[in-house]
């Protein structure tokens, strides 16, 4: 645990070089997140070691590569399970934050593998929390998007 608490101010510089970055170079960029339900409906969110509340797994898209394939990539490397299945889109929402240019594709994930686990570096906690169960400091988008997903109803156009 001392290893993981000295390491997390180097990723949490890490992280806010990169809001620097954004605020200087004003990119445009893509994300994935991915909520990844269980056979009860319980959803699972993340815990990272360098922002705070509890987020769906999910990050950039790389190049030449499609936001399917990134988001299976981030599940895989933020919580070790293999998607398998159809996954289907939720939304495609706006980010204009830090100065970027952000567009994020939520995807519903009911049909997985595996077992999760995580590096104890980048995500430092994961739980399935039914719905009536979310915590008060998930980050105000996921509760957005739980919102989206449980009611049904349209989907908003910004994060």
């Amino acid at each position: 645990m001392k290893k993981l608490l000295a390491r997390t101010p180097l990723i949490r510089m890490a992280h806010l070089t990169r809001i620097g970055w954004y605020n200087i170079s004003r990119p445009l960029t893509m994300g994935v997140r991915a909520l990844i339900r269980d056979r009860s409906g319980a959803v699972l969110l993340i815990r990272h070691s360098y922002v705070g509340g509890w987020h769906m797994p999910g990050g950039g898209v790389d190049r030449v590569e499609t936001v399917h394939q990134a988001m299976a990539r981030e599940v895989r490397e933020e919580v070790g399970l293999e998607v398998v299945g159809t996954v289907r889109l939720l939304g495609l929402y706006a980010r204009f934050r830090h100065g970027a240019s952000d567009h994020v594709s939520v995807f519903v994930v009911d049909e997985w593998s595996g077992t999760p686990e995580i590096d104890g570096f980048e995500i430092v906690d994961f739980r399935f929390f039914a719905p009536d169960e979310i915590p008060g400091d998930t980050s105000p988008a996921t509760q957005r998007r739980l919102a989206e997903l449980l009611s049904g109803q349209g989907v908003a156009e910004f994060w």
